[in-house]
């Protein structure tokens, strides 16, 4: 008797050992299609919305924007007061366009310099960049705008039929 609790014992400590051990076949962690993209935009050259192709079923999921340039306006051979611009126009579902507007500060040692980094959570069935400003007109006005996210699927929407009472036939 005591051999065969001893086997079992033996038995259970092997196969908790070896259920420890036992792993899953690996399953990527992050399904998610990483996305990044440089645009240039230029408010004196080409004040228009420049595209941010999304491929075709998908959902574009922004985590971060980083705009870097320059701009400068000048006005009877003085530098005058600009504050540039980036709208990012999204659509999400058919819906209407969801504006999203990035003004970079001014660097303090070089006016005519603007940085700026942004974490957030837009998404974009379709997504395009455009320039703008406020103040004086500029001069110059050229940035890089870079953003970056990730691809998801587009979610199928559910169509519900709809059922309507069944009527009786009651004479009263």
């Amino acid at each position: 008797m005591r051999n065969k609790l001893w086997t079992s014992a033996v038995l259970l400590v092997l196969l908790g050992i070896l259920g420890a051990s036992y792993t899953k076949p690996a399953v990527a962690q992050d399904a998610r299609d990483p996305f990044v993209v440089t645009v240039t935009t230029n408010a004196v050259t080409n004040f228009n919305y420049t595209q941010v192709t999304i491929p075709a079923g998908k959902r574009l999921v922004i985590q971060y924007v980083s705009i870097t340039g320059a701009a400068q306006s000048i006005v009877n051979n003085q530098v005058e007061p600009i504050q540039p611009i980036t709208i990012l126009n999204t659509t999400v579902a058919g819906g209407s366009a969801n504006l999203s507007y990035f003004a970079p500060p001014q660097n303090n040692q070089l006016s005519t310099q603007f940085y700026m980094t942004d974490q957030v959570t837009i998404y974009a069935d379709t997504s395009s960049l455009g320039p703008a400003f406020a103040g004086f007109t500029p001069t110059f006005d050229t940035f890089n705008v870079v953003i970056s996210g990730y691809l998801i699927d587009i979610p199928k929407t559910t169509t519900t039929a709809t059922t309507t009472p069944a009527t009786t036939n009651n004479p009263a």
